[in-house]
This record gives structure tokens, sequence and C-alpha cells, in this order.
């Protein structure tokens, strides 16, 4: 009865112990990178590739997300080292399968991903969450396919026409990249992306009709 109660008390500890440390990991983030009102977080995972969380503010409506993201077109010029973006499939107006493709500089081999698109509205305020399908298609033989990604964008209205814009995710990088080259990769690659993208989604051309935009 002892040793029973033992190994009891033993399981409740190692219980408590994995509880606090994924405690731990969700609530523990660290500021990377700051500058030209993009802030840029990241936090460990216990997989070694960290997760991020990436803010700004832009002059715009929320609802410039969604079209922004619409002109597929337009992703190399906002997503850093975006190749181009391939919608696979329109399931609806608000759910979409997506292959994205990236450019790695020298020696890393070049990148895609496959992901879920489902975007939601709540009030005033846009949710683009994005799923990792990365078996919906088969790799592509120059493309090292990404896998486990994940990501939530926001847009949510602050006031006088800005918006707040944020990006939280992460993934799997694949192949045999390094961890803390994949981490650091991340970081700068979010800060750029938010970087241009508050330069492109203030565009007339994205703003809903009827819609003050930063140009008013």
């Amino acid at each position: 009865m002892q040793c029973s109660t033992s190994k009891t008390v033993a399981y409740l500890i190692l219980l408590m112990c994995s509880i606090l440390s994924n405690q731990t990991y969700a609530e523990t983030w660290s500021l990377k990178k700051q500058k030209h009102n993009v802030s840029v977080y990241s936090q460990k995972t216990e997989s070694g590739y960290d997760q991020v969380l990436a803010k700004t503010q832009v002059q715009a409506h929320p609802l410039a997300l969604v079209a922004l993201f619409d002109d597929i077109e337009a992703c190399p010029k906002w997503i850093h080292n975006c190749i181009e973006v391939s919608i696979l499939e329109k399931v609806s107006a608000t759910e979409s399968l997506v292959n994205t493709f990236f450019d790695a500089p020298w020696p890393v081999r070049d990148r895609d991903m496959v992901t879920y698109s489902t975007t939601s509205f709540t009030n005033d305020s846009v949710t683009i969450e994005l799923t990792d399908k990365n078996q919906a298609i088969p790799e592509h033989t120059k493309f090292v396919r990404m896998k486990k990604m994940h990501g939530i964008w926001k847009a949510t209205p602050i006031s006088n026409g800005m918006t707040e814009v944020s990006y939280q995710g992460g993934g799997d990088p694949g192949g045999k990249l390094p961890t803390f080259l994949a981490n650091r990769e991340l970081v700068n690659s979010l800060y750029n992306t938010l970087l241009s993208l508050k330069e492109i989604m203030p565009l007339e051309k994205y703003q809903p009709k009827g819609a003050e935009s930063s140009s008013h």
C-alpha cells in the first residue's frame, strides 16, 4: 500500500511539473525586435522552434486586411521572401486552401507551405486563421515542405481610422535547418512582413466602399 501511495504521489508531482512547464511556455514572451512601430516577440516551445507574436498599427479599415489577403498577386510585395501564393481550392467566401512559396537565402532550399485559411468577423474586427494542411498535396521537388504551420491574423479598430494588426503563430520549417537559424529568420521575416503591410494595407483599393480610409 505504501509503495502504491508513493507511486501515486510521484505521478502527481510529475503531472504538476508538466502543467507548470506548459504554462511557462504559454505565458513567457520575449521582445526580440521593436522598430518603426512594429514589435515582434517570441516564446520557446518544446519543439525547439519558437512561436512568434508580432504587432503594429496601420491607418486602414480592418476589412482592408481581408482585401489584401484576397489580392494574391500582391502577396510577394508585402509577405517577406514570398515568391508566389496559389489558391488550390476556394471552399467558400471565407475559406480557402492555399499553397505559399518562399525564397530562401543560399544554401538553404526554398520552402513552401499548404494552409487552410478561415476568415471570421466579430463586430468591426477581423480574424484570419491559418491551419496546417501539408498533406493535402504532394510535396514539390524543388521546395522543402514546411509542416505543423499555424497562425492567427487579427485586425482590430482602435481610433481615428487606426487599426491594430497582429499575427501569432509558428511551425516546423522542415528540412535540416538549425533551430537557432530558423528562429532568427522567423523574427526577421515577421518584422519585415508587418513593415511592408503598414505601407500597402492603407491603399485606397483595399478599403471597403463607404469606409473612411487613411487618404481622407
